[in-house]
């Protein structure tokens, strides 16, 4: 029966090769696009969580709600040295507290950040947006944030005055040297953040070893909710430990809703495509009645005959289905190493994407389609069932064939 199933699919081999290659076009054009999908789903994440961040953080539990001064998480170098010896991760102290910056004559209010610049810029693309100066190097420096300096009529190597109140209620001070200015792209950071040695803004605000956050940069972001049992053994009772999904809520609700309004698409293509096929099941119905007739008198079951229509359906599937496979995965191999430039898009596509990189990162010139088991499977499958179906659905009215009037068609 397979056989002769195989040759029954090539006596007609326009009819054949229009139905598998519309298979197979379908089948190439949503498999490449859900990797496509995925891969700027992966870029998207990637870029968001390594602008600032990171993958994972470690608070004190009510700092998340409150952000006050003394929330604070105790024996910070010891923890640190704990969660990179027993984890994947690299662990980025951070302190943060509010306070008038000063310049001569003009005071504004900002947020003081207090960090390990060469662990951050290692990890991070934060201070890759730097537009003047340096990465600061000594414990006097400080990194501005372009609208702030603008605000406080500051440039380079001016000096600049920070007051705040320390962690025991006494007056907080510190006097720096502006080494560099920062642009993000986004306004509020760029007008109210600047950036300070770490071990100096823990004196200043008498913070001893205690720090604000602690920004996780794990080795595969994925693994963020894995981790969270682990990490959280290493916790006291009032930390807490939030994932990538909790710290950026609107990024995976974005991607979630991309993803479904896409899928919905995608199925709709299929569906189409597969009542084509049901098309071609029809027309095969009434061409063959004489020959289903010729079958049944020589005493083959209404089942058998089904069964080898069914075999004809599934070669046709598989066959447009592996043509469209191995054109799909050939051009994902090829565009996952050169990437497809984002100008590739036209203008108006490409400045959306160009803003959310420069919003998040700055870094994001290429897209490259990624492999997944999803992106490669669902449609080969969904459309070898729709073929089966519809070949089911049109062979059915066999069971009820009379041979001697199915003999009489012409």
């Amino acid at each position: 029966m397979i056989a002769l199933a195989w040759r029954n699919l090539w006596r007609n081999k326009t009819r054949t090769l229009l139905t598998a290659f519309g298979i197979a076009f379908a089948v190439f054009l949503v498999s490449f696009a859900m990797s496509m999908q995925g891969g700027s789903y992966d870029d998207m994440i990637k870029a968001a969580t390594r602008f600032y961040t990171g993958h994972a953080q470690i608070n004190q539990r009510d700092f998340v709600i409150d952000s006050k001064l003394e929330q604070t998480v105790p024996n910070a170098a010891a923890l640190r040295e704990q969660l990179q010896n027993r984890f994947p991760l690299v662990a980025l102290p951070r302190v943060q507290a509010f306070g008038v910056v000063s310049k001569d004559e003009r005071s504004i209010g900002g947020m003081l950040v207090g960090v390990d610049f060469m662990a951050e810029a290692a990890q991070l693309d934060l201070f890759k947006k730097i537009t003047a100066g340096a990465l600061p190097s000594s414990p006097d420096q400080a990194l501005v944030g372009a609208a702030m300096a603008r605000n406080l009529g500051a440039d380079l190597g001016d000096d600049i005055v920070i007051l705040g109140s320390g962690k025991r209620g006494g007056v907080a001070a510190m006097a720096l040297s502006i080494g560099g200015i920062l642009e993000t792209g986004q306004s509020e950071l760029d007008r109210s953040l600047l950036f300070a040695p770490l071990e100096g803004v823990q004196e200043a605000f008498d913070l001893d070893d205690e720090v604000h956050n602690f920004v996780l940069v794990l080795e595969d972001y994925a693994q963020g909710a894995v981790l969270a049992q682990s990490v959280g053994e290493l916790l006291q009772q009032d930390q807490s430990y939030r994932t990538w999904q909790q710290l950026l809520p609107e990024v995976e609700q974005g991607i979630e809703l991309d993803r479904v309004s896409a899928q919905i698409f995608y199925y709709i293509l299929l569906i189409l495509v597969s009542f084509a096929v049901l098309n071609t099941f029809v027309m095969v119905i009434f061409e063959r009645t004489r020959e289903f007739g010729m079958l049944m008198a020589l005493g083959l079951r209404p089942w058998q005959i089904i069964g080898q229509v069914q075999i004809e359906a599934f070669f046709l599937g598989l066959s447009g289905a592996l043509i469209g496979l191995v054109l799909s995965a050939a051009l994902v191999a090829y565009l996952s190493e050169v990437g497809i430039p984002l100008s590739a898009y036209g203008e108006g596509e490409a400045a959306a994407k160009q803003a959310f990189a420069k919003l998040q990162a700055g870094s994001i010139t290429h897209m490259y389609p990624a492999f997944s088991v999803a992106s490669m499977a669902t449609a080969p499958l969904v459309l070898m069932v729709g073929t089966q179906l519809s070949a089911l659905f049109c062979m059915l009215r066999v069971r009820r064939l009379n041979p001697v009037t199915a003999l009489r068609v012409e």
